[in-house]
């Protein structure tokens, strides 16, 4: 049995008039990032698949 834990961050953020040019700023400045993949990859849907690749990961 695999047991995975998540943890939420929640903050508050107060936008001001400083804070909102430095938005503004970075919105402007940014640029489109392409990602790919270079790896094979597949989907896996049935229970035992998933089991054996989790089990092969954690070294079962």
């Amino acid at each position: 049995m695999v047991i995975m834990a998540t943890k939420s961050f929640t903050s508050e953020f107060k936008f001001t008039q400083k804070n909102a040019n430095g938005l503004m700023n970075a919105i402007e400045n940014s640029k489109k990032v392409t990602h790919t993949i270079n790896q094979k990859v597949s989907n896996v849907n049935e229970k035992k698949n998933i089991d054996s690749i989790m089990n092969s990961f954690f070294g079962k």
